[in-house]
């Protein structure tokens, strides 16, 4: 009789576990179908918060500095040749089409010391000229303007000291320089630069900032730590001073004419200073092993577009990564949409950044790894319940990566007869995508890599917009209600020989 008790007991337990066991693992099968089956436009490209990284392109040299045209909208690039290049210097202005990232025109030659035309590098741009083309910086003190199509740069040198800074003048075809404790006007003509008017300074002169409209002109003293305004009008000091406070020197000065403030960069500083009020409005600090280089703004969006770059000594100081930082220019906040800038670090020479009206296309030039670094806006999410919806407008596109396709080999060599560095620019082998997986799902690794086959950093399984493509409900649920079945089939003729196991 207890025999018969025990296999009773037995199997009273084993019935309501089992029961649990059956249940527990439905709910399992049936909760993994809740998560994975997509949700009304899963399939819908999700939203960025921060601007993403769309190509590199190697075909400009080592960028210098970059000058976006505000007419034309062309990008002008100022370049040096790049170390160890075969076949060629690649210094020179190179005009580049924003929306496609291709070479519109190299200008090679500019003014030399003597006045004949050779190859020289073009520093930094001094401003835009009307409709088209760009002031440069050439040697020491050289002077020269160049556009689109253009055979040769115009201009020529000045003698005396060197050009340690220049703006656009408030005059048509003027150039504001300082040397020392001059500052300049130069007119700029075919052959040569004239200086127009001089002012002596009260100590040497630092970066400038000029506002052709207003007729002002900002120049830095970093003897004084300092800020001094000219009247250009008179070309001579008005008495209109801003102090600075304790910091680094300022290396660069950019005016929001928009907002009436002046901007410096100081080192680990970035400074924003309020013109109206002479005051210091906001001061933006670097991360560890930061510096910064350049910075410009968007008067369409209300958006100042900040480069931050590494000192390039890793580990000891930096990390060998820089940063785009964008900020509100009229609340003066980060807006916490920049891109971490990988290899970007000032060992040979400061980056630059230019921005399209709109601030749908940032570019970042590096002379550290000659290349010129494009981003796009951040793309907020397209809901699926409005697919006529049409896309968010942009004053500029990124450039097409299918427009440029780079060869599997990656970076061409740099030979005269070849497509690349020291050959012909605008070829469009050389627009290099931003490195992402590969079709075989490997990474390509780090910046530079080889030519990659995917837009955004997507893998072969992503959808033509970099979105991971999603799987229909349709496969799910039967697969899922199919494995549920399995289980409660599986489990029921356990129970069923136990018990014939036991009578």
């Amino acid at each position: 009789m207890t025999a018969p008790f025990r296999t009773r007991g037995r199997s009273d337990v084993l019935r309501p576990r089992a029961a649990v066991a059956l249940a527990g693992m439905t709910a399992v099968v049936l909760t993994a179908v809740v998560v994975s089956t997509p949700a009304a436009g899963a399939d819908d490209p999700p939203g960025t918060d921060a601007y993403e990284q769309t190509a590199r392109l190697t075909i400009v040299g080592k960028p210098l500095d970059l000058l976006l045209h505000p007419e034309s909208g062309k990008l002008y690039v100022g370049s040096d040749t790049v170390a160890g290049t075969t076949g060629g210097s690649l210094a020179g202005v190179y005009v580049v089409d924003p929306a496609s990232g291709g070479v519109l025109t190299w200008v090679r030659n500019s003014p030399g010391s003597t006045g004949q035309s050779t190859q020289l590098p073009a520093k930094r741009f001094a401003g835009s000229l009307p409709g088209d083309g760009a002031h440069y910086l050439v040697g020491l003190r050289g002077i020269a303007g160049a556009k689109d199509g253009d055979a040769a740069g115009r201009g020529g040198w000045l003698t005396g000291t060197s050009i340690t800074q220049a703006k656009s003048g408030v005059k048509a075809g003027t150039v504001v320089v300082v040397r020392g404790t001059k500052l300049e006007e130069v007119a700029v003509g075919e052959t040569a630069v004239t200086v127009e008017r001089s002012l002596t300074l009260p100590a040497a002169g630092g970066p400038l900032a000029v506002d052709t409209a207003a007729g002002q002109i900002w120049v830095a003293d970093n003897a004084n730590s300092l800020l001094r305004r000219v009247d250009s009008a008179g070309f001579a000091l008005d008495g209109k001073e801003i102090p600075l406070g304790s910091g680094a020197a300022v290396s660069f000065l950019e005016w929001d004419i928009e907002h009436g403030v002046l901007w410096a960069g100081r080192g680990s500083v970035l400074e924003a200073y309020d013109l109206a009020s002479g005051k210091l409005a906001a001061t933006f600090e670097a991360k560890p092993g930061d510096s910064i280089a350049d910075v410009a703004f968007d008067p369409r969006s209300d958006q100042a577009f900040a480069v931050w770059q590494d000192f390039g000594n890793p580990p000891e100081e930096g990390d060998g990564v820089g940063q785009l930082s964008v900020y509100d220019t009229a609340t003066l906040k980060d807006l916490d949409k920049g891109a971490e800038l990988p290899g970007n670090n000032g060992q040979l020479g400061n980056s630059s950044v230019a921005v399209t009206p709109g601030g749908g296309s940032v570019f970042v030039a590096s002379p550290s790894d000659a290349s010129l670094t494009v981003f796009r806006a951040p793309v907020p999410p397209s809901p699926s319940a409005s697919p006529s919806a049409s896309p968010s407008e942009s004053a500029s596109p990124s450039p097409s990566l299918s427009a440029s396709p780079t060869p599997s080999g990656g970076t061409p060599d740099p030979s005269p007869s070849d497509t690349g560095p020291g050959g012909d620019p605008t070829d469009p082998g050389t627009t290099v995508p931003v490195d992402g997986p590969t079709a075989d799902g490997d990474g390509a690794g780090s910046t530079g890599g080889g030519a990659q086959t995917t837009t955004g950093g997507g893998s072969v399984t992503t959808t033509g917009d970099g979105s991971l493509a999603s799987t229909g409900a349709g496969v799910l649920l039967p697969a899922a209600a199919g494995t549920a079945a399995l289980l409660a089939s599986g489990t029921a003729a356990v129970l069923w020989r136990r018990r014939r196991a036991t009578t």
